[in-house]
């Protein structure tokens, strides 16, 4: 794949001059060809605005579908993601179910969505979107980790918690990331979530308070009573500035400075 990818790439390169972003022939040829994967490069190009070509994500998602249509996985996961940002629910997960069924992680994580957020007529049903998250996991794509350890930790409907199995989870993540990546914040967001689901509240404030440092540039005082007042002085002022991320962060903080997990509806 990678001698490959590096023959279209000197095709590409030959063919361009400053004004000029004509697809190369003997690259045409090759999708006529029934070349797949040259189909696939040509729409992550579009896609990226790359080898000096401007960004087009409607003649991407031409070129995905052809990919797609040849029975690559790759371009069917790209188009599907594609539809999906149309709100094309329906089309995207055609394109989804048929990369999962050859085993692309990332298409059983996007189809994961579809119960929880009750997509395309779908009625909620966390079990079914728990099942595709664990076959996301099972080839490491990271998202499905961390999603699956949120909502076990903070959907309202008790059926679909459990605490021992969001930390199981989450720890399997940060095992992914290993010592030399950082975790996101997001994703520290989830494992404070999960310290407060099994009642380890001072852990959960621990690390909410360096998430609501770093997403709301504040310190915290280390002293007891004016970490309190900081607190509800930082929720007074989000809430009048209208900023949803950091209000958030703070009312997840505060949630565990109470000793109370939280919970929170699937939003899309």
């Amino acid at each position: 794949m990678g001698k490959i990818t590096l023959l279209i790439s000197v095709f590409w390169l030959s063919a361009l001059t400053a004004e000029e972003t004509k697809i190369p022939d003997a690259l045409i040829s090759q999708v006529e060809a029934g070349h797949a994967e040259s189909a696939f490069f040509i729409g992550t190009a579009f896609a990226d605005g790359a080898m000096g070509i401007e960004r087009n994500l409607d003649k991407a998602k031409e070129w995905f579908l052809k990919s797609a249509e040849m029975g690559y996985v790759h371009g069917m996961y790209e188009v599907g993601k594609l539809l999906f940002s149309e709100s094309l629910y329906d089309e995207a997960r055609n394109w989804f179910q048929q990369a999962a069924e050859q085993g692309h992680g990332a298409s059983y994580y996007r189809l994961s969505l579809y119960p929880i957020y009750e997509l395309d007529n779908e009625v909620f049903d966390c079990q079914k979107a728990y099942g595709l998250l664990r076959e996301a996991q099972l080839r490491d794509v990271k998202a499905a980790f961390n999603d699956h350890a949120w909502m076990l930790s903070t959907l309202p409907d008790k059926s679909c918690r459990n605490g021992q199995i969001a930390w199981k989870t989450f720890a399997e993540l940060q095992t992914l990331y290993g010592s030399s990546e950082p975790i996101p914040w997001a994703y520290l967001d989830t494992k404070a979530a999960v310290f407060a689901e099994i009642a380890e509240y001072n852990e959960a404030i621990e690390v909410q308070s360096w998430i609501v440092e770093d997403f709301c540039q504040v310190d915290f005082d280390a002293e007891e009573n004016q970490f309190s007042e900081s607190l509800s002085q930082l929720t007074k002022q989000y809430t009048q500035q209208d900023d949803e991320l950091c209000l958030g962060a703070i009312r997840r903080l505060q949630s565990y400075v109470n000793r109370q997990p939280w919970r929170e509806k699937p939003q899309f």
